[in-house]
């Protein structure tokens, strides 16, 4: 899914997409060093467009489970340790019933709520609570948003709070028409909703003593100070950093003294590191732009605070939370250059370029690249046969682009049509290149392009010369 820039970032309609199990994928493509990288980008990918998928708040259990991916069925007949008799491939059809017959009978759901960490507990009590359905981002407030949680449960289960109460069948997640007070009406919202068939079953499991007992310790657990969470903070932080195979011009002493800077001026430092956390992966991903902390340019932060948080992260950003995310890339800013770690320059385009993404009282004025010459950097890998770096630029996508619009994936025809273009040699000595590539790498390079640039870049190709100069 992409989100055009001039979006008004909060909730609201989108198009429905096809179940992510009929993509045509082969996993086989990929080579070592893109598996998890492209595994992670799909499946966020994935659960984003099956999360903007339109939902009843009162749909029963059997709805519910037909409309799910096979592979989180397959994860929910996992999570609640069912044993279907009969063919050696059941299908849809026997999961589901399956399904449906334990988590309608109290028995077995007792025992699926039992075994529920005290925290997704809490989550779902609190949506029971509300009447069986509430809104994702009430929800994703208090109990954290699903980042990480892929796409392939059945293999990799999900990992965030909410995501333990989705793989087992009890939470689904959709978007409905509603009013911001929550009644029926004409936008858009996603909601969290619990099958109505076990709403009063849950609401009298998660009232037995013995559970509630349970619940309150481990909530009077949950109380922190200010140090609780530095320490927490820091510990996240230095394991992330212990983690890198790469060198982020943003270094850790930084981020421990803004971490403590945080703590001492009453923010949680915890939240504060989760802001920084989606700034060194926006860097990491650009490091062929952003090698030093004066690289980073206006519209960057207007980049990260818009398209790499909704590609990156699978919640529905708020304006609102844009807006913090901006706040804290400035008053880190201001921090650094505080501490000669930032240019002057560097720090006045990083202040006027706040200012003005924040200024919009409905939306962020966002602040776009200049246009690409075609040298721009668009991906760089190091090759895992010969140990070198291989850079791709603006011009190795736009032959993509070509080569995928204009000739139907025919690198021969399209070759031959070189000869007649402007720059048609350098033009096909990049070909060769792209030819020479795993599918995988070109899927790669091409999945950041915009549908629009598509036609630029065929125009590009038959009428204009190719240049190796970069504006970014």
């Amino acid at each position: 899914m992409r989100t055009k820039p001039n979006d008004e970032f909060e909730d609201g309609d989108f198009d429905d997409y096809e179940d992510a199990d009929d993509f045509d994928f082969d996993s086989s493509l990929l080579t070592d060093e893109l598996t998890e990288e492209l595994a992670r980008y799909l499946g966020d990918r994935w659960r984003a467009e099956e999360d903007n998928k339109v939902i009843r708040v009162n749909l029963s259990l059997t709805t519910a489970l037909n409309r799910i991916p096979a592979k989180w069925l397959d994860a929910a007949c996992q999570a609640n340790q069912l044993t279907l008799q009969g063919a050696l491939r059941p299908n849809r059809r026997t999961k589901v019933a399956a399904l449906v017959a334990a988590l309608t009978s109290k028995e077995v759901l007792r025992r699926c709520v039992i075994e529920l960490p005290p925290r997704a507990r809490a989550a779902l009590r609190r949506v029971v609570d509300n009447g069986g359905w509430m809104r994702l981002a009430d929800l994703t407030r208090d109990f954290g948003a699903m980042d990480g949680d892929g796409w392939f449960w059945d293999e990799d289960p999900p990992t965030s709070c909410l995501g333990e109460l989705r793989r087992r069948a009890l939470l689904f997640v959709g978007r409905t028409s509603l009013t911001k007070e929550g009644r029926p009406g004409k936008r858009m919202f996603k909601v969290a909703v619990v099958p109505k068939d076990i709403r009063d079953l849950l609401k009298s499991i998660l009232s037995e003593s013995a559970i509630c007992k349970e619940d309150e310790m481990a909530e009077a657990q949950q109380f922190v100070t200010v140090e609780d969470l530095l320490s927490d903070a820091l510990c996240a932080a230095r394991t992330r950093y212990d983690a890198l195979d790469w060198q982020p011009p943003l270094k850790l002493s930084d981020v421990e003294e803004f971490l403590r800077y945080a703590g001492q001026r009453g923010l949680n430092p915890l939240a504060v590191w989760f802001g920084i956390e989606i700034f060194l992966t926006f860097v990491e991903v650009h490091l062929h732009e952003i090698q030093s902390l004066d690289e980073l340019c206006g519209y960057h932060i207007s980049e990260l605070a818009s398209s790499f948080v909704d590609m990156k992260y699978t919640q529905r950003w708020t304006l609102d939370e844009r807006r913090n995310l901006i706040h804290l890339v400035r008053c880190l800013y201001d921090y650094l250059h505080e501490r000669g770690r930032v240019l002057d320059e560097t720090h006045d385009e990083v202040s006027q370029a706040c200012a003005r993404l924040v200024g919009g009282k409905r939306r962020l004025n966002l602040i776009r690249r200049p246009l690409p010459l075609g040298g721009e950097l668009v991906f760089m890998r190091l090759n895992p046969n010969t140990g070198q770096e291989e850079r791709y630029t603006f011009n190795h996508q736009r032959l993509l682009m070509v080569w995928a619009g204009a000739f139907h994936q025919d690198w021969r025809t399209m070759l031959s049509v070189c000869e007649t273009v402007p720059s048609g040699a350098q033009k096909a000595a990049l070909i060769h290149e792209l030819i020479a590539l795993e599918p995988s790498i070109c899927d790669l390079i091409i999945s950041q392009a915009d549908e629009d640039d598509f036609d630029r870049a065929i125009l590009w190709f038959y009428d204009e010369r190719l240049l190796e100069v970069s504006t970014w």
